[in-house]
């Protein structure tokens, strides 16, 4: 993690176990908090237990799936800024351009290189504080 930089409490919703310990391994390598959920509806009391600075998604989730995990919490008034990465193996760029205009919504696919996964998560991180600061 760069110096100055404050750890983020990321939550990741997957239903793949080797994603989410990579990502996990990955994460806390950088100094950050990791909280891990397997469903999106397990992810919804995360956010209000674990309260994360970000939250890592995948699309093809059991049951809900992860677009409506950011409909649902874009819905709620608490979680309008909370920074979300759609990171998703199948192409659903068609369908996560909604939630992507709901503002702090990134989407890239899994197998993405780390670099650009690591840069993303600091620069939507980053963007959140800058939008509470102006606020």
């Amino acid at each position: 993690m760069d110096p100055g930089r404050s750890p983020e409490r990321v939550l990741i919703v997957d239903d793949d176990p080797s994603y989410l310990r990579y990502l996990d391994l990955r994460l806390q390598l950088d100094g950050h908090q990791m909280y891990m959920a397997a469903s999106a509806e397990d992810g919804l009391g995360a956010v209000e237990s674990f309260e994360p600075t970000l939250v890592i998604t995948d699309v093809v989730l059991p049951a809900m799936n992860g677009l409506e995990l950011v409909r649902r919490l874009r819905a709620d008034g608490r979680h309008r800024r909370l920074p979300i990465l759609i990171l998703t193996g199948a192409d659903h760029s068609a369908e996560v351009g909604e939630v992507v205009g709901l503002g702090l919504v990134w989407y890239l696919r899994k197998g993405a290189d780390w670099h650009l996964i690591r840069r993303t998560v600091v620069n939507l991180a980053t963007r959140a504080r800058e939008m509470l600061l102006a606020s």
